[in-house]
């Protein structure tokens, strides 16, 4: 008697962190290979809370007034025309692309992201900033590394 079973197909959930860096498009590559065809993928790009508003941004531009010039929601809305870009390039490779824009910390935004859409695997790509870098900047692909509760890809 022969029997033949069939392989149990799970989707995963992938969770790509892209800024249009060189970094997170090798992430995308990464995410291209590691996907199947019945996986989701999620885009993520997280917006500096403080971009608008910072007190460093005010001190380089002290005579101009931001608010006039930016209108409110217009980074958001450039982000998820080029997040929508990135998820035509992938569409065809997984069963499902979504595109997210969050504002805040990048490591945090992700590790949120990640719980709420119940991630299998988060994918960032790493920048090299070096230990002085680190310090200074901090990492995002450091932070989410150390407080992931899923597993984490970091591409180089």
């Amino acid at each position: 008697m022969i029997i033949v079973t069939t392989p149990l197909i799970t989707m995963k959930r992938l969770l790509m962190a892209y800024d249009g860096s060189e970094a997170s498009e090798k992430a995308l590559e990464m995410t291209l290979k590691c996907a199947a065809k019945e996986d989701e993928i999620i885009i993520l790009t997280v917006i500096p809370g403080e971009l608008v508003d910072s007190s460093f941004t005010n001190m380089l531009l002290p005579t101009i007034d931001l608010s006039s010039i930016i209108q409110s929601g217009s980074f958001k809305e450039k982000a998820m025309q080029n997040l929508q870009k990135v998820a035509n390039r992938i569409e065809s490779h997984v069963a499902k692309t979504e595109v997210v824009v969050e504002s805040g910390d990048a490591a945090d935004e992700i590790l949120l992201a990640s719980k709420k859409y119940e991630i299998d695997i988060i994918i960032v790509g790493y920048k090299g900033y070096g230990k002085e870098g680190r310090f200074l900047l901090g990492s995002v692909a450091d932070k989410v590394v150390r407080h992931a509760s899923r597993s984490v890809l970091v591409v180089r």
